[in-house]
């Protein structure tokens, strides 16, 4: 019994490993450099960035350049709870110089940065954060011509225009009114539980449209690896099935239906597919408008209900190459990775056919203007910022601030 137990205690002497000491903290670490570097200290608060429940770090710094007589730019630091950093730094914002970060005035979930440029010009991003980097949630951008807002907490987005127009005006620098234009800014959770239905407007027949008991649409989008499904509600007082499979018989019933646009070379076509339901429930589809590359088979989709229906879209269906897709619904930032140029119609006949048109726009498709989906990153709600953006990259451990700076 004693030689066991001796074997045993030796044993655990031979296998015991000293233990390793944890990381320092955010805040122990971000000091130390600052005691070391020197760095003017411009902003410095906490706030739950990632949704855990969690205090999160936020720290933005500059360093003098007398050579210059000014500052580097600044850099902004995000330390989560969880032990990730990442840094902020560069611009971004278009012509608009990137200013440091305010704390929120209430318990924010999200890091805003904004900046001012000549002219007028104003620029700002909300982003939130998980544990591989910054995720995107909203963008304005502001001059003497134009406003456009992106958000997708709302799931809307606005672009007013101030351009001048001379034609008949007794001052030749006098203003038109402005001329908004309000479409959805529809979001594909990366998760397993669909975004909350996007907007819609009715965008044509209006005077044949008594409420939304009428005809209305709810559509919700979730993205599967590759693949991004529609989930798509129909109300209607008077269901209309379709005869057949063709075109002309989707566009005399009820049916949904898909635009979007094909970039190539900074060239856009736009694609148009309808989707009804038969009699006897089929799901029956027809392009109205076919993809550039000949043979493009219909996307698979499912009547999950008689008034819901479900269609899977491969994400390189809509979603342009980098080099092809232009930006816009995100200004001079550069857009995330999984934005599509993407509009949901519903379209009512009621028997008498075409009469109103409930969709992701205000103004009737095909009359210029899309509404915009954005594809968040696997496993999370948001899509994910562009590296090109603000230039941002994970803090290492042995990282110093001033190699940080752009």
């Amino acid at each position: 019994m004693h030689t066991l137990h001796g074997f045993s205690l030796l044993g655990l002497l031979v296998t015991a490993t000293p233990a390793v000491s944890a990381p320092p903290s955010f805040g122990a670490w971000f000091d130390a450099r600052v005691k070391a570097e020197k760095p003017e200290v411009r902003e410095r608060f906490k706030a739950d960035l990632d949704g855990d429940g969690q205090e999160d770090d936020v720290v933005c710094y500059v360093f003098e350049t007398p050579e210059e007589g000014g500052t580097s730019l600044p850099v902004t630091l995000v330390g989560l709870a969880t032990g990730e950093r990442f840094a902020l730094r560069g611009e971004g914002l278009g012509p608009a110089t990137l200013e440091c970060p305010k704390a929120p005035s209430s318990k924010g979930t999200s890091l805003s940065l904004g900046g001012r440029g000549l002219t007028g010009y104003t620029a700002g991003a909300s982003l939130r954060f998980d544990k591989k980097g910054p995720l995107l949630t909203s963008a304005e951008f502001n001059d003497r011509s134009y406003a456009r807002r992106m958000d997708l907490l709302s799931q809307r987005m606005e672009f007013t225009s101030y351009e001048t127009s001379n034609t008949g005006a007794k001052d030749p620098g006098a203003k038109e009114d402005p001329v908004p234009s309000r479409s959805a800014a529809m979001l594909a959770s990366g998760t397993q539980v669909p975004a909350p239905p996007a907007p819609v407007w009715v965008s044509w027949g209006q005077k044949n449209w008594s409420g939304a008991a009428d005809a209305d649409l709810k559509a919700q989008w979730l993205r599967k690896g590759n693949t991004v499904t529609v989930f798509a509600t129909l109300l209607d007082d008077q269901p209309v099935q379709a005869t057949g499979a063709s075109a002309k018989a989707i566009l005399d019933a009820d049916h949904l239906e898909l635009w979007w646009l094909e970039w190539k070379q900074g060239r856009a076509r736009s694609v148009q597919l309808g989707v009804a339901r038969t009699s006897e429930g089929r799901p029956v589809a027809a392009w109205i408008q076919s993809p550039g590359r000949k043979g493009t088979p219909l996307p698979v989709m499912r009547w999950a209900a008689p008034d819901r229906l479900e269609v899977d879209l491969p994400m390189n269906w809509i979603v342009p190459a980098a080099p092809d897709q232009p930006g816009s619904d995100t200004g001079d930032l550069e857009p995330p990775s999984g934005q599509a140029d993407l509009t949901v119609v519903f379209s009512d006949s009621d028997g008498k056919g075409q009469e109103t048109l409930v969709s992701t726009t205000e103004k009737r498709p095909g009359e210029g203007g899309f509404s915009a989906l954005f594809i968040a990153a696997p496993g999370s709600a948001y899509p994910r910022l562009s590296k090109g953006a603000f230039n941002w990259v994970p803090v290492k451990q042995r990282s110093t601030l001033r190699e940080l700076v752009p």
